[in-house]
């Protein structure tokens, strides 16, 4: 080699040669790439859709044979059951300022409330006294309820603020008369709502107590919006003379904080007629329950004893509780005996015949009658054929036990001291139990208890505790908690631990957790006594009135005539 020539090492060499192949294939290694890129993204796709399918199927199961938008349509009537009065209440902070009777409101709504139960008074008598009239009278019962709500919610946006003299004492005449319509349908809806409830499948009873839950959430959340009972702590300083012994005098700085209310985002007659509205969506779901077809199938058949008797859970091999597919019932052949032309069996055509007790079809003669008998569920099942319709019913040898008297009364007694203590009682003295410990406390557990209220009736949809001893050591405990806010509240305004923070997160932990723990287990005891027919329901409305009756006289004559609890300041 010569003198100009130069020789690459072989380092170098290899390292050019890597750099050209790289070159070379840069494009295949772009797409190949890309390629993966997109085989990743259609995995996690695939992984979110089997995420979804999962939650999908789970949801299902849960529900069994029920229908997602049945549901839905009960706790949209269901809101009706109390969302008028509870939004007088929310109301309260924004009416007390105008009415006449000012703070003193709050006892005359409690007063004319509990005069309103003789709605469900003259329910109950009737239900017993022409038991004939089943179905109509739930149901036409529930739907006029529904209307009186809706109208009376409209009027009170008008006309709250009249007043007329009584005696030479001058009162919001048409705000009371208003009341008291506004709870006679909520009252009465305790009964009626309750007894409608005796025609659906069970499963469908855990949406009623979620839509109750929701007539409360509902307008405390508008109210929020809305600014009502919001307040501001301001400061304020004055100037006073003061003298001292020997005659000195000099000016002397005072200062002060004050509770100013904020000013509404919305006026009261727009709450009200937001509410008649939503009242209004009610009775529209209610007429979709009773005449849509695809609701109306979810309903079951009353035999002669008045009890709607269904097959209990037997797994994966039995039909779910309230079913009424009878895939699981009978075999492949017997089935293709028992279809008709026009898809699957429903019950809402069927009547029963209350001379022999036999299913018979809404027409004015017979209908042939094919008995398909299975001896390992005990279960008969009974069709009813007339030209191209069909109904089936399950007449159950195999049915839910019957309660004992000891259950029944247990049950019973447990739906009237949670209405007593949580529907009633504490609410009057709420104030006394969380305001001493700050304004930002009160807030919270106004707002969280009627959160918690309907996200424990929805997780019951999920988990339904029927056993009764499970239902007292829940309500036991839930009692332990309303026991110690009842003492924080006479202790009141320096209750235990006021000076620190724990004792004002104590004392909204125990709120949320009464709340949660006392309406899950009225639901669970609805659920049970569900399962003993349309008069259980009855009783169990009743009951729920005797308690808010008991829990209302109670807190109004500790409070009002006794006055065993003081007020804390707000700032």
């Amino acid at each position: 080699m010569g003198e100009g020539c130069k020789v690459i090492p072989t380092s170098y060499k290899q390292n050019v040669e890597v750099f050209t192949i790289s070159s070379a294939n840069f494009n295949p290694i772009k797409d190949t790439i890309k390629e993966k890129e997109k085989t990743d993204d259609k995995k996690q796709e695939s992984e979110s859709e089997g995420c979804f399918a999962k939650m999908n199927n789970f949801i299902q199961r849960q529900l069994g044979s029920t229908k997602i938008l049945v549901h839905i349509l009960i706790c949209i009537f269901a809101i009706a059951s109390w969302a008028d009065l509870n939004g007088m209440w929310a109301e309260l902070p924004l009416l007390v300022m105008k009415v006449k009777e000012g703070w003193n409101l709050p006892s005359y709504i409690i007063i004319i409330s509990q005069v309103a139960n003789i709605g469900p008074l003259i329910f109950v008598v009737v239900s017993f006294l022409q038991p004939q009239l089943k179905p109509r009278l739930e149901k036409i019962t529930s739907f006029v309820i529904i209307l009186i709500s809706m109208v009376a919610s409209f009027l009170t946006a008008f006309f709250w603020e009249q007043s007329s003299y009584i005696g030479g004492v001058e009162h919001s005449v048409a705000l009371l008369t208003l009341n008291f319509f506004l709870a006679l349908g909520d009252c009465t809806s305790s009964v009626s709502f309750y007894a409608f409830m005796s025609h659906m499948k069970p499963e469908y009873m855990a949406s009623l107590f979620i839509g109750e839950g929701l007539s409360g959430m509902l307008p405390a959340l508008i109210a929020l919006g809305q600014g009502a009972g919001q307040i501001n702590c301001i400061n304020s300083s004055s100037q006073v003379n003061e003298t001292l012994p020997d005659g000195t005098s000099f000016i002397k700085t005072v200062y002060n904080v004050f509770p100013q209310y904020v000013e509404p985002s919305f006026s009261v007659r727009v709450f009200f007629i937001i509410l008649s509205g939503i009242i209004a969506l009610s009775a529209v779901a209610f007429l979709l329950l009773n005449f849509w077809s695809y609701c109306k199938s979810e309903m079951v058949v009353a035999p002669p004893d008045e009890k709607y008797k269904v097959p209990p859970s037997s797994g994966a091999n039995g039909a779910d509780y309230g079913s009424m597919d009878t895939s699981k019932l009978v075999s492949d052949a017997e089935k293709s005996l028992l279809k008709g032309q026009d898809g699957p069996y429903t019950a809402e055509q069927s009547t029963v015949d209350e001379t022999n007790g036999e299913l018979v079809n809404g027409h004015n003669h017979s209908p042939s009658l094919l008995d398909v008998n299975q001896s390992n569920s005990g279960n008969q099942l009974i069709k009813s054929e007339q030209g191209s319709s069909s109904s089936l019913t399950l007449s159950d040898q195999h049915t839910h036990s019957e309660l004992s008297s000891l259950s029944y009364a247990s049950l019973l007694g447990i739906i009237v001291i949670i209405n007593m203590t949580v529907t009633a009682f504490l609410p009057s003295i709420q104030i006394y139990t969380v305001l001493p410990y700050g304004l930002e406390y009160y807030h919270l557990t106004t707002t969280l208890t009627q959160i918690a209220n309907p996200v424990s009736c929805f997780f019951s949809l999920f988990l339904m505790a029927e056993n009764i001893g499970i239902i007292l050591v829940m309500t036991a405990l839930g009692e332990v908690c309303v026991g110690y806010l009842i003492y924080v509240a006479s202790t009141s305004p320096e209750p235990p631990l006021h000076d620190v923070t724990t004792g004002g997160e104590l004392a909204l932990a125990l709120w949320i957790v009464l709340t949660a723990l006392l309406t899950y287990s009225k639901v669970c005891c609805a659920s049970v006594l569900r399962k003993q027919g349309r008069n259980a329901l009855i009783f169990a409305g009743a009951a729920t009135q005797t308690g808010a009756l008991i829990g209302a006289i109670v807190g109004f004559v500790l409070v009002n005539e006794y006055h065993l609890f003081a007020d804390a300041p707000f700032c």
